[in-house]
C-alpha cells in the first residue's frame, strides 16, 4: 500500500476542514461575541486543538483500523456501525453548505454564472479526483495547501498594512460572551473526523499519528485568528455584523496595480476553487471509505458511493436558498454536531478504550 508522507497527511488534514465558516466566520464571532469576538475565535481554536489531540490520541491506539474499525472493535460490529452511519448525513449536510458559501463567493464576481453551474462542475472536478484514491489526493493537496496560503498570506499582509484599526478600543472582557461565540464556532473544525479514515496510510514512526493532526490544526488556527485580526483592523466590529461574507469584502480590497491583473477577484476564485476543490474531493473519498468498510464491500464499489454521495451533496445545496437559511443550519444543526462529532464521540471512544483495558487487566491480575 502506498503510504502518505507526513507532510501530505497534514495536507490532506487541513484541506478538510475551514471551507464551512471560512468566509463568514468573523460575522458570527462579532455578532455571538461582540467586541469580544477574538476571544471567541480563539477559544474556538482551542477547541479544535484538544479535538485534533482526541484524534491523535484514537489513531495511536488503533494505528492500522479506519475510523469503523475502531467503533466496531470498541462497541461491537451493530453498534458500532450505527454509530459510524451517523456521521454520514452530517458530513453530507456540512460539505453541502461549504458548497453554498463556496458559491456566493464565486457569484459575487461572477453574477451571470448560475450557482448551481459552478457547484455541478466543482463536483464534477472533486468526483474524479476521489476516484482516484487518497494517494492522488494527497499529491494534489501537498501542492494546493501551500499555493492557497502563500497567497491568502500575502493578500492579508497587503490588506493588513492598509487598515486602519476601526472599532478597536480597551474594554473589559465578558466571558459569557466570549464562550457563547467560541462555541458556535465550532463547525471551522469540522472536517477533522476525516483524520480517523487516514490511520492505515501512513508510516506511524516517532509517534505520527498524535502530533500530525495537532500541526494540522496548529496551522489552521493560527490563519483564523490572523484572518479575524486583520477583519477588525479593516472593517471594525460593526462592519463584521452586517456583511455577509465580510472575508469576501476584505479580500477584494487587495488592488495589485501596474500588473496583468487589476483586481483581486479571479486570483480569489482561483485560489478559492483549488482549495474547494481537494475539500470536496477529500470528504468523497473518506465518505465513499467509510461506507464500503462498514458493509464489507470490494474496493471497486467506491465508485458508486462516490457518485452517490456527490449527487446528494448538489441536491442539498439546492435546497439552500438564501444566507438566511444557511445560518439556520450552521447554528442550530451543524454547531450541536461538530460538538459531538469532535468531542463528544471521540472521548466516547478513549473512555470505553480505557475501560476496556483496565477491565482485562484486572480480569488477567
Amino acid at each position: 500500500m502506498y503510504k502518505l508522507s507526513k507532510f501530505q497527511i497534514i495536507c490532506v488534514l487541513s484541506t478538510s476542514f475551514l471551507p464551512l465558516l471560512f468566509w463568514i466566520f468573523p460575522r458570527y464571532a462579532a455578532y455571538q461575541a461582540g467586541a469580544d469576538g477574538q476571544w471567541a475565535v480563539l477559544g474556538a481554536c482551542l477547541v479544535g486543538l484538544f479535538s485534533a489531540y482526541l484524534h491523535g490520541l484514537l489513531n495511536t491506539y488503533f494505528p492500522k483500523q479506519t475510523g469503523v474499525e475502531m467503533a466496531t472493535a470498541l462497541y461491537g460490529k451493530v453498534l458500532g456501525k450505527l454509530v459510524v452511519s451517523s456521521f454520514i448525513p452530517g458530513y453530507l449536510l456540512f460539505v453541502s453548505i461549504s458548497l453554498y458559501s463556496y458559491s456566493i463567493t464565486v457569484k459575487q464576481i461572477l453574477p451571470n454564472t448560475p450557482r448551481l453551474a459552478t457547484a455541478g462542475a466543482l463536483a464534477l472536478v472533486s468526483v474524479i479526483g476521489a476516484m482516484y484514491g487518497i494517494e492522488a489526493i494527497s499529491r494534489v493537496a501537498s501542492i494546493t495547501f501551500p499555493v492557497v496560503m502563500f497567497v491568502l498570506s500575502l493578500s492579508y499582509i497587503f490588506v493588513f498594512f492598509r487598515g486602519a484599526w476601526t472599532g478597536v478600543f480597551l474594554h473589559p472582557v465578558s466571558i459569557t460572551r466570549s464562550i457563547s461565540g467560541a462555541v458556535d464556532l465550532l463547525p471551522i473544525f469540522f472536517g477533522q473526523n476525516l483524520y480517523l479514515m487516514l490511520s492505515p496510510y501512513y508510516d506511524r514512526r516517532k509517534r505520527n499519528a498524535l502530533w500530525l493532526p495537532l500541526v494540522a490544526t496548529g496551522i489552521g488556527s493560527i490563519y483564523v485568528i490572523v484572518v479575524y485580526i486583520v477583519s477588525i483592523r479593516v472593517v471594525g466590529y460593526e462592519g463584521l455584523r452586517v456583511l455577509a461574507h465580510p472575508v469576501d469584502f476584505v479580500l477584494q480590497l487587495v488592488q495589485l496595480q501596474g500588473l496583468i491583473i487589476q483586481r483581486f477577484g479571479i486570483g480569489l476564485i482561483f485560489i478559492s476553487t483549488m482549495f474547494q476543490a481537494v475539500f470536496y474531493a477529500n470528504h468523497l473519498w473518506a465518505l465513499s471509505e467509510l461506507s464500503r468498510r462498514m458493509f464489507n464491500l470490494q474496493k471497486s464499489s467506491e465508485k458508486w458511493f462516490i457518485l452517490t454521495y456527490a449527487v446528494t451533496i448538489v441536491m442539498v445545496f439546492q435546497l439552500v436558498p438564501n444566507q438566511q437559511v444557511g445560518d439556520w443550519i450552521v447554528f442550530n444543526i451543524l454547531v450541536p454536531l461538530s460538538w459531538v462529532y469532535l468531542v463528544i464521540e471521540p472521548l466516547m471512544k478513549l473512555l470505553t478504550y480505557y475501560l476496556r483495558q483496565k477491565l482485562t487487566a484486572f480480569a488477567s491480575g
